[in-house]
């Protein structure tokens, strides 16, 4: 097949989550012999100066940039007032869905495309209205089911409160609308479908869990193990990522070094917000890294990883690389409801502050239990969680689009 990629700027590097997806499953379908292209709406110099390192890494056949516009004041008052929150992010970006459209129906043309695949809301957004390639919408995590989680926390500010229930009410509108123009949809885990199906009923969403690279995230024996150590990665400017550093900083790490004082708790991860970045200041025990080069060592020097995931939504791929590298995991349910079951039965699974420092207590004090958990984690990512599997569904959705099994979506709103 020859596949169109649509995405807001370029999947590149490995460091962010949604890059990782893009990456792992497409090339792995270019291995197979397939043709992926990439349409690449970037919005900034910075995002254009990935692209030699994106054109290196081999995955896609050729890369077509597509500048976006600035975006029109009115526009952006009229989407964060909720006025027809669709028309209105659309209309930030005058003319720019056409030009999309356009480009679009020039590369079906010139390279014979057979199907196409679009990822990120605001380029599903902006390329929704595109008629002549069927393509694949992939919301991977459900972006209001995720707002409607921030809100049920109680102790979130007024502000807060306010801007969250904005957002919800915008990505209700802008699911509702992706769903009645995408053939089909895919998302991560069981919950955000459902999710997505109360939104639109009639609406074909697959589930096609995220897999992790096992060759990248194996033991690495040459790295010592650190007595102590707890770890919390992941792009620390991701709200539900800030806020888990800090709960954990602030709530859970001081009953934990109450009874194991050599416990310390290492924050790793891209663009860290200033209230985590504080946290190395503020609390004993605590190191802020910012980004590093390379996940692994930090993991292989970490005990576990301790993740209090108290909103979000999706598949944390935190938790597949961290069982991956053989080490336990503590987290609560919001950080494993999309997982299989036989991979739930492996993570210590908290209910309150209390039970988790005591799941991390127990674990720091049982070595052997810390190594069998790690064990049974490697295992069943090679069982359950491999991204070969993920782009085997893929290939067969994008393969029943290209020979017209998949109907079109009749626009019904």
């Amino acid at each position: 097949m020859r596949l169109l990629v649509t995405y807001r700027g370029l999947p590149w590097t490995y460091a962010e989550g949604y890059h990782l997806r893009v990456l792992h499953l497409f090339r792995r379908l270019a291995a197979r012999g397939h043709q992926v292209h990439l349409l690449a709406l970037v919005h900034d110099d910075e995002q254009e100066r990935r692209l030699p390192e994106t054109e290196a890494h081999g995955v896609f056949s050729s890369i077509r940039l597509l500048r976006m516009p600035r975006r029109n004041p009115l526009g952006r008052l009229r989407t964060n007032l909720g006025l027809a929150p669709v028309a209105s992010f659309r209309s930030e970006y005058p003319g720019f869905p056409e030009r999309v459209a356009a480009e679009v129906e020039r590369l079906r043309t010139d390279l014979g495309l057979d199907a196409g695949y679009v990822f990120d809301p605001w380029a599903d957004l902006l390329y929704g209205e595109v008629s002549g390639l069927p393509t694949l919408l992939d919301v991977c995590d459900c972006r209001s089911f995720f707002y409607e989680r921030r809100l049920e926390r109680g102790d979130l500010p007024l502000a807060q409160r306010l801007r969250t229930r904005q957002l919800l009410h915008r990505f209700r509108a802008f699911e509702t609308w992706m769903l009645r123009h995408y053939p089909v949809a895919t998302v991560v885990s069981e919950a955000d479908r459902e999710a997505l199906l109360h939104l639109v009923p009639e609406a074909r969403v697959e589930v096609i869990q995220n897999g992790v690279d096992l060759e990248m995230f194996r033991p690495s024996p040459e790295v010592t193990e650190e007595p102590g150590r707890l770890l919390l990665f992941g792009n620390m400017d991701f709200l539900p990522n800030v806020d888990a550093a800090v709960h954990f900083a602030r709530e859970i790490l001081p009953r934990v070094r109450a009874r194991v004082p050599e416990a310390r708790f290492t924050v790793v991860g891209t663009n860290p917000l200033p209230e985590v970045r504080a946290l190395a200041d503020e609390v004993e025990g605590v190191e802020v890294t910012g980004g590093v080069p390379d996940l692994v060592p930090w993991i292989q020097r970490s005990t576990m990883l301790v993740a209090p995931m108290r909103f979000g939504a999706g598949i944390k791929n935190k938790v597949l690389e961290t069982l991956a590298m053989e080490k336990p995991v503590v987290t609560n349910a919001t950080g494993a409801e999309a997982l299989r079951p036989e991979v739930r039965e492996l993570l210590r699974l908290a209910r309150d502050d209390d039970e988790f420092a005591d799941h991390v207590v127990a674990l720091l004090q049982d070595e052997e239990e810390r190594r069998r958990l790690g064990r049974l984690g490697r295992e069943r990512m090679q069982r359950f969680h491999s991204w070969d599997a993920a782009a085997d569904r893929y290939e067969e959705l994008l393969s029943e689009l290209a020979t017209g099994a998949v109907g079109s979506r009749v626009v019904t709103g």
